[in-house]
């Protein structure tokens, strides 16, 4: 144990699993129990934008993408006249960015509020750093999540301003959001992005004295941006970053499993057959060139094709026709030379029983060997179940968030 440590390659690579169980740790904690459903609920993502850059990539290439914006700190007030709840929503934004905020979602966790008979409203007026300003709606709350832009009152209102203030008819492509071109001008007849503060004046008109039907805690208001998080997302809105946490416990369990199948497999395979030698030798070389010639991967797929195998059951069959290789043998001849030599004759001499052997001589000479086998072995399991993963034949809690990470998991590895 102490000479594996003790070489630059043994430092390195218990550094590396440390930091691999550390993560799988964090992941455990912050995720929830069932983000492989969630990771499946498109509602889930639907506020994140797709195939969208990292966040830190405005760092290297300057102020390009606006970042998703969270609005948590707005100005909230509520009055009540005439049977109708008044609630004012405002905030300010300060856009720097060359490519404006995609969308505007109002969020209201409240199923009292868009299950009402007669659905609340709201009216957005914007306030424009070149002094003009922008009146959106009013727009129905019927549902959970309001996507401002798509609404034909807000595209329609946006067209119109463009024709009032630049003679440009048609402004929004259509099918096509209208919440960008809140943030551009016109310079020489083409857009340019207007930047500066811009602040944001929403009024909900509820229909019913009931206070309570809506409040700050209700709203949740998200300015989708060009950029997000620390990976970005994929075609579905994916926070990619999550993913990758995601699969890091998944991906270590099962190439931990995998390779200490294996490992141990092959220690009994060489310790047996060269200790023993002879027909018992032999006997065991066969099977081992047996298991060699299995093609595991074909064989893998057909069974979890056939049998509907979980990543569990997958990960052990994989270990069983996989400890073949070199590993049986190299350990076959280390015992064999090892038992070849004068202080082990001098121990049998003396009266050691093959236990005592090979627990004092015996284990200590290949425990860095076997250390090499699992480290090894660890990404290639990965890998194979990464393609099992690919193919669509891996199991619920594999499939959404273990092959997000395999490939990052397994360099590091290596």
């Amino acid at each position: 144990m102490g000479e594996f440590f003790s070489s630059s390659t043994g430092k390195v690579a218990a550094v590396l699993f440390i930091i691999l169980i550390a993560v799988s740790i964090y992941a455990l904690i912050v995720l929830p129990p069932n983000f492989a459903n969630v990771w499946n609920n498109p509602k889930y993502w639907q506020l994140n934008p797709q195939y969208a850059p990292p966040a830190w990539i405005d760092s290297i290439i300057g102020p390009v993408f606006s970042p998703q914006v969270y609005v948590n700190n707005y100005a909230y007030g509520i009055q009540q006249s005439n049977g109708i709840t008044y609630v004012t929503v405002s905030f300010t934004a300060n856009y720097e960015y060359n490519k404006p905020w995609s969308e505007i979602f109002i969020v209201v966790n409240n199923p009292a509020i868009y299950s009402m008979e007669q659905p609340p409203v709201v009216s957005i007026t914007v306030y424009r750093p070149d002094g003009s300003e922008m009146t959106l709606g009013p727009v129905p709350i019927s549902n959970r999540v309001i996507v401002l832009g798509v609404s034909p009152e807000v595209v329609s209102q946006v067209n119109l301003f463009y024709a009032e203030k630049y003679h440009i008819t048609s402004v929004v492509p259509a099918g096509s959001s209208a919440i960008p071109y809140i943030f551009y001008t016109y310079d020489d007849g083409k857009p340019a992005p207007l930047k500066g503060t811009y602040k944001f004046y929403l009024v909900f008109y509820v229909f019913s004295q009931n206070s309570s039907v809506i409040n700050n805690n209700d709203l949740r208001i998200v300015l989708q941006g060009q950029a997000y998080g620390l990976m970005g997302t994929d075609n579905m809105g994916h926070d990619l970053w999550l993913g990758l946490l995601a699969g890091f416990p998944i991906d270590l369990a099962v190439g931990l499993l995998s390779a200490l199948i294996i490992v141990i497999i092959a220690i009994i395979i060489g310790i047996i057959a060269g200790f023993y030698g002879g027909l018992v030798d032999e006997s065991l070389m066969r099977l081992t060139d047996f298991v060699i010639l299995l093609p595991a991967f074909p064989l893998l797929i057909v069974f979890s094709v056939l049998f509907q195998w979980s990543i569990w059951d997958a990960v052990i069959f994989l270990a069983i026709v996989s400890w073949g290789g070199a590993s049986a043998r190299i350990i076959r001849a280390m015992i064999m030379q090892i038992r070849s030599a004068q202080y082990i004759e001098s121990a049998v001499i003396a009266g050691a029983s093959r236990m005592w052997i090979l627990r004092n001589h015996i284990m200590p000479q290949i425990i860095p060997y076997v250390l090499y086998l699992l480290v090894t072995n660890v990404p290639g399991a990965i890998l194979t179940l990464a393609s099992i993963n690919f193919l669509g034949l891996a199991g619920s809690e594999y499939r959404h968030g273990g092959a997000c990470s395999s490939i990052m998991l397994m360099s590091l590895v290596r």
